[in-house]
């Protein structure tokens, strides 16, 4: 079951990208989502809110034309959990794989969706990585195959 809690903010300034990211974190349970359009906005609401957000889709595009470092800002920010920087330019990317840290994922993709998107969650919300989770703390998928065993055994 995935944590409808999972705070997101995506920062885009293409409204078709920030739609499009959203719509697709809509389709897995994700509804808790911030969409801005600049830096400025980004800043806003990373510096006068009060809970964290787990996840921040950044496109690097914000912070090039204003010099701004994403990468210094992320590491330092207790307000963003984990950051991933998309459409960043393949000569910087070089440079920037050397500097990765842990909770910061840069990519040159222009727009991430399906499987990085998916990858991305399942280290954001583990939860998300085995499914709907019953009272008895195991998922639906697993029960299914606990079951299938069970009865391969049983049966004479």
């Amino acid at each position: 079951m995935t944590n409808k809690a999972l705070r997101i903010m995506i920062a885009d300034p293409q409204h078709f990208q920030r739609l499009r990211l959203e719509r697709d974190f809509n389709y897995q349970g994700y509804y808790a989502i911030a969409p801005v359009s600049n830096l400025e906005e980004m800043l806003t609401l990373l510096e006068y809110g009060d809970r964290a957000f787990d996840l921040v889709l950044i496109n690097a595009s914000l912070a090039i034309d204003v010099h701004f470092n994403l990468l210094a800002f992320c590491l330092d920010h207790p307000l963003i959990r984990q950051a991933f920087i998309y459409d960043v330019p393949e000569r910087r990317l070089a440079k920037l794989s050397t500097e990765i840290k842990g909770r910061i994922i840069f990519s040159s993709a222009q727009l991430p969706e399906g499987v990085p998107i998916r990858r991305l969650l399942h280290s954001v919300d583990p939860s998300a990585l085995y499914g709907e989770v019953d009272r008895t703390g195991l998922s639906k998928h697993l029960q299914s195959s606990l079951a299938h065993t069970e009865q391969r055994y049983t049966s004479p």
